[in-house]
């Protein structure tokens, strides 16, 4: 049985913007959760590289609202681990050389090349923040990815961002807004758009993603989700989450010991289980399946597999060859 290859750290759940599409910043039960504290970080890292981890998300909230996010990522750094930050750029610029060659995927959100569409989406301007921390980043020698959360009201920018990313030799990473919250998903008759741009220069979609929408998400009777397989969880209050984050309703304090949790046997039934709970059917969560096609040798895993490549091609060979 393959291990786990990513972490999702959550580090906390504050937030500086006010996005549309997310409810962590005003859900009740986020707001009590304090930030996580690097002790725990450090420690539950060392046990991750045991479990057999490669990859570790800092995630939120906004990551960059902890004070001690620099020190994460170089200590996973040092521990082997492949990181990876989304960040809004509100403070990127203030933290661009603190976390200098310190994150291997860095993701910066841009929902529109139209300043008042993506602030609204966003919920506060945050646009312009955007674009200097694009101009930081390549200065720092750093390569961002551009993530466009794309739902019906914004489908309309995809042309416009797949241009700038190409201007720019950035990656744009499509993300279909997927069901969950109070929050619509896309119209499954625009992935076809979606997937026409995906061939062109600078753009990367999972085409196996858009096959399991088209198909109208995970089967709970058979399932396609590997999340407990593929992924581990912990939350800020140090808490391992099973099946996943958007339906923790397994919540395990790690207590210093993930290593042993991971082995337990409420751990061990929820891999079982996973794919398979009610609130599974359907679901089409990027986070989730996108390990979770590294899972299963079937058609998701060569999908998933030629839209990996054709992204390294256009981040790592065709921007130093332009």
């Amino acid at each position: 049985m393959m291990a786990p290859i990513l972490c999702n750290y959550y580090i906390t759940y504050r937030c500086n913007a006010r996005c549309r599409f997310c409810d962590i910043w005003h859900h009740p039960q986020f707001r009590q959760v304090p930030d996580c504290q690097l002790s725990d970080v450090i420690n539950n890292m060392k046990q991750l590289t045991k479990i057999g981890i490669r990859f570790i998300d800092f995630t939120g909230g906004e990551p960059l609202l902890h004070p001690d996010l620099p020190t994460m990522v170089d200590t996973a750094k040092q521990l082997g681990l492949y990181t990876s930050v989304t960040t809004n750029c509100l403070l990127y610029p203030t933290y661009a050389k603190a976390l200098q060659g310190k994150i291997d995927l860095l993701h910066f959100s841009l929902d529109a090349i139209d300043a008042g569409l993506h602030n609204a989406i966003r919920g506060v301007p945050s646009f312009d923040a955007v674009m200097k921390s694009i101009a930081i980043a390549k200065s720092l020698g750093e390569n961002p990815d551009l993530l466009f959360t794309v739902s019906t009201a914004n489908m309309d920018q995809v042309g416009r961002l797949a241009q700038f990313a190409a201007s720019q030799k950035l990656m744009l990473l499509i993300n279909p807004v997927f069901r969950y919250s109070q929050q619509t998903p896309l119209d499954i008759h625009l992935l076809d758009v979606l997937d026409r741009y995906s061939r062109q220069p600078y753009v990367y979609a999972n085409s196996a993603l858009h096959r399991l929408i088209r198909r109208n998400g995970n089967d709970r009777y058979r399932p396609r989700c590997r999340a407990v397989s593929s992924s581990i969880v912990i939350s800020p209050d140090n808490y391992l989450l099973l099946p996943c984050f958007h339906h923790a309703y397994v919540r395990l304090p790690i207590r210093g010991d993930l290593l042993s949790l991971s082995e337990s046997p409420i751990y061990q039934n929820q891999r079982r289980l996973q794919g398979r709970h009610a609130f599974c059917h359907a679901c089409t969560i990027n986070c989730y399946f996108d390990p979770s096609f590294l899972y299963r040798v079937d058609e998701y895993f060569v999908l998933s597999l030629l839209s990996k490549v054709k992204y390294a091609y256009d981040k790592f060979i065709r921007a130093r060859l332009a």
